[in-house]
């Protein structure tokens, strides 16, 4: 039995899966006609699926019509810049769909561009994945403009894996001071650089509303920390940043160290696989940190702490590296259930 024929029999309701089939660009166009006017299917996912532009051209055609699906995944299909477009031209109309997923499409910059001008005129999409495409500063450029713009929905943003370099970091950062909506920001696997850091830190220092940020893999060293470490100062809105992977050593460390002592907002840091020494001032200063927080009684130590420092498996006490010792791990195990309020992971390249 065919996919279309199990749908079929089985009935079209929730999310329906169909990601890896060989659906392809026929097999898209007979979904797209099922789906047209559906009432009861919330979610598709099409991952990998084949579809080419051809198909992604059928699924932009159902979102026309459809007034129920809320969630659509179409990564590693090679829709590109043709399927891009169809794809922008539903957006634009359609006032239901929350999540699209475009990761591994081939969409240059100008699709990006596409995309973006759809995301003046839509009013639903909360989230949208958009990473490994490789669209560069001028995708990211475009895209800025969208935070800068009209849109007030969209609220998660990931642009991992795309070559933004400074440029794109720097038009982004523009539009941030400008955005009132947009909670998370991923530039993960970009090259950014410290330069980039620098303008992001520029616009944290204004911008009030986003609460994650993750640049790893970015290529940000100990000034690109620092700089990063003195809008903490200002900001009081950001509760997670990443920045795993980077070059950042002690003097980056210890500079993120010294404004956690004066920023309660920032709940979780990531700063795994950089150039931090254990017995460096960084580490140390670190160390400190989650020692003096956890004796301030009035911080909230029931909120959440996903590496239990010295007890988790990479950074027991028998590791290379580890933050807390041994009888403080199992003091604020005894009183916190597993849960305190600094979150900062911690470790050495392999």
């Amino acid at each position: 039995m065919g996919w279309v024929e199990s749908l079929r029999r089985f009935g079209l309701q929730g999310t329906v899966d169909l990601s890896s089939e060989r659906i392809g660009p026929l097999g898209a166009g007979q979904l797209g006609d099922l789906l047209a006017h559906n009432s009861t299917v919330d979610g598709l996912d099409l991952r990998e699926t084949i579809l080419g532009a051809a198909g992604a051209t059928h699924i932009a055609r159902m979102l026309h019509t459809n007034t129920t699906l809320q969630t659509l995944d179409l990564a590693s299909n090679a829709i590109e810049d043709r399927g891009a477009t169809a794809l922008a031209e539903a957006i634009r109309v359609n006032n239901t769909l929350v999540k699209l997923e475009l990761q591994r499409n081939g969409i240059s910059a100008e699709g990006a561009r596409y995309i973006a001008d759809a995301l003046r005129m839509n009013t639903s999409l909360q989230y949208l994945g958009f990473a490994f495409n490789g669209f560069g500063d001028v995708g990211a450029t475009h895209l800025s403009e969208v935070l800068a713009g009209q849109n007030t929905t969209l609220k998660q943003l990931d642009l991992g894996f795309n070559g933004v370099c400074t440029e794109g970091a720097r038009a982004l950062a523009c539009g941030l001071t400008k955005n009132h909506w947009l909670e998370t920001l991923e530039l993960g696997y970009n090259g950014i650089t410290d330069a980039g850091a620098l303008e992001l830190a520029k616009a944290m220092r204004i911008n009030t509303v986003l609460t994650s940020l993750g640049v790893p893999s970015n290529g940000i060293s100990d000034s690109g920390a620092a700089e990063l470490a003195n809008a903490l100062r200002d900001n009081c809105t950001l509760v997670q940043v990443g920045l795993s992977s980077n070059s950042i050593g002690n003097k980056g460390a210890k500079h993120l160290a010294d404004v956690l002592n004066m920023n309660y907002a920032l709940e979780t840091l990531y700063l795994e696989e950089n150039d931090v020494d254990e017995d460096g001032e960084g580490a140390v200063a670190l160390k400190k940190v989650l020692k003096d927080t956890f004796k301030i009684k009035w911080f909230d130590p029931t909120l959440q702490l996903a590496f239990v420092m010295g007890l988790h498996e990479r950074l027991g006490i028998g590791s290379y590296v580890h933050l807390l010792d041994q009888h403080l791990v199992q003091e604020i195990l005894r009183y916190t259930h597993d849960r305190v309020r600094r979150d900062i992971q911690f470790y050495p390249r392999s």
